[in-house]
């Protein structure tokens, strides 16, 4: 009872024994994020900067800018039905498509290189206006999250206004490019999750912002797989939630299983649903082999309109037949083209490549004694586990071989180069003969002959070489520019099992298609299988994502924006257009905003550590006005997303950019402006200089970049100015042509 008669903290409640956290949001914050008219002005407000700011001089330039030749040619690949393989999942490929389609496009421009004139059917303006679109949202977006985390309108508009200004957000949002979505996509989220989080229980606003914040989360990962990093943050604290709401002595067993399932619909199954439905019109969309076949299984190629080649394949593989090998790990084809390695034997190369098809991926199975112009080709005869057998390079004439010397990449002394040699008058060499191994079959194989003999798509298998008794292998180390980056094939004595399995994709051997023997068979393809599949072939070609770029970066140097990236130069365009004067589009952060974001992330967060371990102290009761709890609570959910949008990036070998941080950049300012609204109520005068002067360093910075941010002219000399960092390599010389 004296519990009862005390004052009690914010948010707890009395218990037999002591007291207990309530998971109820507090009336307070409720009262806080309710909208007034002056929440409205604001609104439209911020409607209005953001379609001036995010849409002005948006059809500039009419010239295909940076990475607009991938997601505009994904857009082509799909008016094309043709099927390519992109490392993002597709949503915001569809959602290009789909416009280009709705305002007349014809298909034919290919967005071929960097600088590629627009011709008059392409309705690219359309296009980037769904990118501005999204920009736009997101400061909309911003300012209801705000309100929802206990922000004052004040504060609201202005973690609004950094959105609408910071550069590298704006620049983002101009092209037809993913990030612009994927950021509005977390916006959204984010507002829909931190509404879901003061909504009184089972309501009809707490079942909408739950479903709606299932529906950012689909849509986050549908657009690029970084959007799990906004899935595990919405996880965690969901978790955190979850938790509270099992020390609630108000919140009964069935409530809490109610809690649970309600989140798991709306957080799992919602967004796996939308995830997967993207994934369905994917594969509808792109019925034909196209660009990304050669990556896919021929169980997955077998699905497509136009696979005839592979479905006719004859099951049995026979000595004369013309076969393509394929490494069974990285799905791509043992392959030459008569280009020589520049070091080591000097030998006609040998590679993976990854497109078919291709004349250069073509073998023919010889025996070790007789060619395919003899009897190889007059009789049956199957090739069998032990068999030795030597492979002829179709288009070049040559034979497989290996020379005792360092291949050109990977130079230890186990490993032996592989080339292609001789010509068909040779005979005896071991050299050019290899032992074959079975070592397994494949899934859809239907009984174990493919343990026994060579048959199409169904027997992975080994090749030794009989001179070396080394092991052909193929692996994801690419070779330099004059081995075109295709991966490098070499011969190793001990390799990793994976890089050592191949097997026979195609076939065709005259007796056998003349006699109608048997065919190879997949099966039923269902769709996870599909989906399953096009996974590891998208985590696979991100990972082979290792070749140097000029605009590359460093994760470590992101929040310090020690370097921008060059997305346009009418400098380097060999024809310039009539009312074309200087331009260049530098993708650039907003200084202010950046360094000030970083700073607030290390101090809060230390800050934060301090606040933890005061409450772990049992003896002391919480104290804290609705403020400071509402600011702790709000700065934690805010570092934690920058957290989970940051550093996983330092795990990933595979080429980066500054615009893999533009979601850590969102959740940075959201951090931002709960300081800011921290500040007005523990200091109010400070509290609004330091608002104001953030606002104001913001807006320099941004006005200060505009010329590369929008295309528009500028002199060489205010070009030189503006590099404040001697890292910043913008092209001024576009501004003296």
């Amino acid at each position: 009872m004296a519990l009862e008669k005390e004052k009690l903290p914010l948010g707890y409640k009395p218990g037999k024994s002591r007291l207990y956290y309530s998971s109820r949001p507090s009336p307070g914050l409720i009262e806080k994020s309710k909208y007034s008219r002056v929440d409205h002005f604001f609104i439209f407000l911020l409607l209005a900067l953001g379609v001036i700011v995010r849409l002005y001089k948006i059809p500039w330039p009419p010239r295909v800018v940076f990475d607009e030749v991938h997601f505009g040619g994904f857009a082509r690949e799909y008016f094309n039905g043709e099927y390519f393989v992109d490392v993002h999942p597709p949503l915001a490929k569809l959602m290009y498509y789909w416009i280009a389609i709705a305002f007349g496009w014809d298909g034919n421009f290919e967005f071929a290189e960097i600088g590629d004139v627009f011709d008059e059917n392409v309705p690219y303006v359309q296009m980037r206006l769904f990118s501005g679109i999204c920009g736009v949202l997101s400061i909309l977006t911003t300012y209801g999250a705000l309100k929802a985390s206990g922000c004052r309108s004040m504060i609201s508009f202005f973690g609004s206004f950094l959105v609408l200004i910071e550069n590298s957000l704006v620049t983002q949002s101009r092209f037809i490019l993913l990030d612009s979505s994927l950021v509005f996509a977390a916006s959204l989220t984010v507002f829909a999750f931190k509404s879901f989080q003061i909504s009184e229980p089972f309501t009809k606003r707490w079942f909408k912002f739950l479903i709606l914040t299932g529906f950012g989360l689909g849509i986050s990962t549908s657009i690029k797989l970084t959007g799990l990093y906004v899935v595990a943050w919405v996880g965690l604290l969901t978790i955190y939630q979850l938790w509270q709401l099992l020390g609630d002595l108000e919140v009964s067993i069935t409530q809490l299983v109610f809690h649970f399932v309600s989140r798991v619909f709306g957080l799992i199954i919602l967004p796996l649903t939308l995830y997967l439905g993207f994934f369905a019109i994917h594969f509808m969309t792109l019925p034909l082999n196209g660009s990304g076949s050669g990556a896919m299984s021929p169980r997955f190629k077998s699905t497509l309109a136009d696979s005839d080649e592979i479905i006719n394949s004859p099951v049995e593989v026979s000595y004369g037949s013309t076969v393509t090998l394929k490494q069974n790990n990285l799905e791509a084809y043992l392959h030459s083209h008569d280009h020589k390695y520049e070091s080591g034997s000097g030998e006609q190369q040998v590679s993976l490549y990854g497109f078919n098809p291709d004349p250069n991926n073509q073998w023919i199975i010889e025996t070790k004694n007789k060619n395919w112009e003899g009897q190889l080709q007059k009789k049956f005869r199957p090739v069998k586990d032990g068999d030795t057998i030597r492979l002829y390079h179709v288009a070049t004439g040559k034979y497989l071989h290996v020379n005792d010397v360092r291949p050109p990449i990977s130079e230890h002394e186990y490993s032996n180069e592989v080339s292609c040699n001789g010509t068909r008058d040779l005979a005896g060499d071991i050299n050019y003969e290899w032992k074959v191994r079975i070592a397994m079959k494949k899934d859809h194989s239907t009984n174990d002959l493919p343990l026994i003999k060579v048959r199409t798509t169904e027997t992975v298998f080994q090749l030794i070489h009989r001179g070396t008794k080394c092991i052909l292998i193929g692996h994801e180390e690419k070779l330099p520019s004059w081995g075109f980056g295709q991966n490098e094939v070499l011969c190793v004595e001990e390799p990793t099992i994976p890089n050592s399995l191949w097997y026979v994709e195609t076939n065709h051997h005259p007796l056998l298609e003349s006699e109608n023997y048997p065919t190879v068979q997949f099966g039923k393809v269902g769709f996870f299988s599909k989906v399953i599949e096009v996974h590891k072939a998208m985590f696979r070609i991100n990972k082979s994502f290792t070749e140097d770029h000029s605009y590359a970066s460093a994760p470590e140097t992101w929040p310090f924006l020690l370097r921008g990236v060059n997305y346009y130069s009418n400098s380097l365009t060999e024809v310039k257009l009539i009312d074309e004067s200087g331009s260049h589009i530098y993708f650039l952060g907003n200084l202010a905003i950046y360094y000030i974001g970083i700073f607030l992330i290390a101090t809060v967060a230390f800050k934060f550590v301090f606040y933890v371990i005061r409450y772990m102290n049992p003896f002391k009761r919480p104290d804290d006005p609705l403020y400071k709890t509402v600011y702790y609570n709000g700065s934690f959910d805010f570092i934690l997303g920058w957290l989970l949008n940051y550093f996983p990036s330092f795990n990933m070998s595979r080429q980066l950019f500054l615009h893999h941080y533009l979601v850590a950049v969102y959740f940075s300012i959201l951090l931002i402006a709960q300081y800011g609204e921290y500040q007005l109520n523990v200091r109010k005068n400070i509290g609004t200089l330091m608002v104001i002067a953030i606002a104001s360093a913001a807006l320099y910075s941004f006005v200060t970049f505009t010329p590369v941010i929008y295309g528009t002219e500028w002199t060489v000399d205010q070009c030189i100015k503006a590099k404040w960092f001697p890292s910043w390599d913008f092209d001024c010389v576009a501004y003296g042509k």
